[in-house]
């Protein structure tokens, strides 16, 4: 059985059914080839962060639909190292919240994966396009698996 790993990444400004739209359309477009090419033997597993909005809500839906393996990245305590809920979590001054979620993004990106989309946001500032600069690092291929919408 042929596996893939698909990144999904975006901003919470980005939360419109459009995007949503967006997102499925290359979803279906990358996976498609892919079960196509293996005859329905194919295991794919989505890599995306715990926000509640844009991308990673969208990633836990198509997760859902597709019957995918989904990976998700939560933040972490960097003083215990313990998981932490995205909505419900102790506050921690606005440079080190900035660090865990910056470490959570590189998380993502440092995965194997065949693809990364990132829905990004207008002005293309935060941990989105923090993300794809992770990926960029990481993955001397990216241009052939980054996707941005």
């Amino acid at each position: 059985m042929k596996q893939i790993k698909i990144g999904i990444v975006g901003s919470r400004r980005r939360n419109s059914n459009e995007d949503h739209n967006k997102l499925i359309y290359a979803f279906d477009r990358i996976v498609g080839e892919f079960f196509r090419t293996y005859f329905g033997q194919l295991e794919v597993t989505i890599v995306t962060g715990d926000c509640n909005e844009g991308g990673d809500k969208f990633a836990r839906e198509l997760a859902n639909e597709y019957k995918c393996v989904l990976d998700e990245k939560k933040i972490k305590d960097p003083e215990t190292g313990e998981e932490m809920d995205f909505k419900n979590h102790r506050w921690f001054d606005i440079f080190t919240m900035r660090d865990i979620f910056y470490s959570r993004n590189e998380e993502i990106a440092e995965e194997p994966l065949d693809y990364l989309i990132a829905i990004v946001a207008p002005d293309r500032k935060g941990g989105t396009e923090n993300t794809i600069r992770h990926f960029r690092r990481l993955h001397k291929d990216w241009k052939e698996k980054l996707i941005i919408l």
